[in-house]
């Protein structure tokens, strides 16, 4: 996709606009713009389960079938399964444990939205929400996004304005901001349709993996525009989260600035002690 104009961003998040040329570029843009509704097999199965557990076929305190056994029976790969049950444990309907099995916790999914930090390998973006991208743009960083991204001011990358919406209600979860290496911007028409991470995206198609992320996060007050697209009172309090994917260069090859109201979001990180300091006690 190439564009006949390129803007710079400004810092207050508002979403700026480039043009695409052609009618190649354009049905991309529109393809990239109009995400489908079709849910994925993760997200039908985990209704199933969801509505197995609400009818109480599956009971709390109960155990669900095993990843091999649910895979058998919906006729799904265990990694599908595995999303699914990602998606209903981030409801708070049951408890994973290796060497424990799936264990019911509630008959109904908590209100909120639960952002869960794993690692690089298992890491988990928003299982219970749908991604809707409303723009894509070529930015030029001005000073205040270089600083943001970590880049120099003029370097160019791709913008990606999208948000998240609850599967269940459609209510606005996450508003977010992603920026991809101008290098990578071959992965464009593919991004509508791919429902994994966008460094994973790259790495299949450019061979560049990412070997590590840093995240922030800040308490913010959320801008205006945000408020009103989320439909929440101006002025409204949220968290800002930032994360940088790097390569072993330690090259960011993709940054995320995402905004959690507070009302809707419970941020919840689980610490372990390692094996040998366990052992000491």
């Amino acid at each position: 996709m190439t564009f006949s104009k390129l803007k710079t961003y400004d810092s207050n998040f508002r979403v700026v606009k480039g043009k695409a040329e052609g009618r190649q570029g354009c049905r991309s843009l529109l393809s990239l713009i109009g995400l489908s509704n079709l849910e994925t097999r993760y997200a039908t199965l985990s209704n199933h389960l969801t509505k197995r557990i609400g009818t109480g076929q599956y009971r709390v305190g109960e155990y669900l079938p095993s990843e091999k056994q649910l895979a058998y029976e919906f006729g799904v790969s265990r990694p599908t399964v595995r999303r699914a049950l990602e998606y209903v444990e981030a409801l708070g309907l049951i408890s994973r444990r290796r060497g424990d099995g799936t264990k019911v916790l509630a008959s109904k999914p908590f209100k909120d939205y639960r952002y869960t930090t794993r690692p690089v390998d298992d890491l988990l973006y928003g299982r219970g929400a749908e991604r809707i991208i409303t723009s894509l743009d070529e930015v030029v960083c001005d000073d205040a996004l270089a600083e943001r991204l970590e880049s120099a001011p003029g370097t160019r990358w791709i913008h990606i304005a999208q948000h998240r919406n609850d599967l269940e209600t459609g209510k606005m979860l996450v508003w977010g901001n992603v920026y991809i290496d101008h290098k990578f911007s071959g992965i464009t028409s593919q991004i509508s349709e791919y429902h994994g991470f966008i460094c994973d995206l790259i790495e299949e198609e450019y061979g560049i993996a990412v070997r590590e992320i840093q995240q922030e996060i800040r308490p913010v007050i959320i801008p205006s525009t945000v408020c009103g697209a989320m439909a929440l009172p101006e002025g409204s309090l949220g968290l800002e989260m930032t994360r940088r994917y790097l390569n072993n260069q330690k090259r960011a090859v993709e940054v995320s600035i995402n905004i959690f109201p507070d009302e809707r979001s419970v941020y919840s990180i689980t610490l372990s002690r390692t094996q040998e300091r366990a052992q000491d006690r």
